[in-house]
């Protein structure tokens, strides 16, 4: 993502080379009733998807566009939780029901609510966690032999098994691009922290920041091939967000917090984060072109 460049200096937010002008941080808030709601998802049409919880604590999906905000829920489900929202508008995310403690994929199209059905998984807890403007889904699915889930790729009905070689902890992708990129995090045991990886026409490479502690959560991948996400570093020990393009790691710190969280990117390297400037975390948008 060679269009961010995080200043050394606090008051400074952050410059470009290319040609759109200067970039920064803007605080993000959301309308009643998502107010205390978090941001995950962001298109390429400045679409924010994110979600809530209501006074009974059940979760709510929202999306925030062209400054209108619509609230949903699976329909019959006590918790709604959206995960991604593709380039033409398709979200995906997990729900669940009254008196079933398993969670169900599902997606949202045209405005239309279906559960997806993982075949020879009909029956098991499942998330769907990213999707493309191809329809192809990624997502965990509950795994006898790891403790966190094993990770799968659907593709036009057909589901391939995404494990990440030695990852017996789980492996879990987060986000696939329109070009059919996976990125996503493992474990290598139960105990072992989080690792970032991307698979690519079938073949796994580790996303691990220079000076993280070993450990980093990849969040998404955009349409352009930059990945972001969050690692911690072992010279401060804070949370840093971080890019990955072109081979370049770049830092993202969001200015005057010691801790950053990358949650979404789009193509137009425009990304949304949360940070803890002082006792409250807040939602912050960074951009570098007028895509909000």
């Amino acid at each position: 993502m060679s269009a961010f460049f995080i200043a050394t200096t606090a008051t400074a937010a952050f410059a470009q080379t290319g040609s759109t002008g200067q970039c920064g941080f803007q605080t993000l808030t959301f309308p009643p009733p998502a107010n205390n709601g978090g941001a995950v998802a962001l298109s390429d049409t400045g679409a924010i998807l994110g979600g809530f919880q209501d006074s009974q604590s059940h979760s709510h999906g929202f999306l925030l566009y062209q400054g209108k905000l619509t609230t949903f829920m699976f329909p019959g489900s006590t918790n709604t939780t959206p995960h991604d929202i593709s380039r033409t508008g398709t979200i995906v995310g997990e729900y669940t029901v009254t008196g079933d403690s398993k969670t169900h994929p599902f997606m949202v199209q045209s405005g239309g609510f279906r559960q997806i059905t993982l075949p020879g998984f009909s029956n098991t807890t499942a998330t769907a966690n990213g999707v493309n403007a191809n329809g192809d889904v990624v997502g965990q699915v509950a795994s006898n032999t790891a403790v966190f889930g094993m990770g799968y790729l659907l593709h036009k009905g057909k589901l391939t098994i995404i494990s990440f070689p030695g990852a017996n902890g789980g492996t879990e992708p987060t986000s696939i691009n329109d070009q059919g990129v996976i990125v996503g995090n493992y474990h290598l045991t139960s105990a072992d922290p989080s690792h970032g990886f991307m698979w690519k026409a079938g073949v796994f490479s580790n996303i691990n920041p220079p000076d993280s502690d070993g450990s980093a959560f990849v969040t998404k991948i955009s349409n352009t091939g930059d990945i972001v996400g969050t690692y911690v570093s072992a010279a401060d020990s804070h949370s840093h967000g971080f890019s990955f393009a072109n081979g370049t790691y770049t830092k993202i710190d969001v200015p005057g917090s010691p801790d950053t969280f990358i949650r979404a990117v789009n193509k137009f390297d425009n990304v949304l984060a949360s940070a803890q400037p002082g006792t409250k975390v807040v939602q912050v948008k960074g951009f570098c072109s007028a895509v909000f």
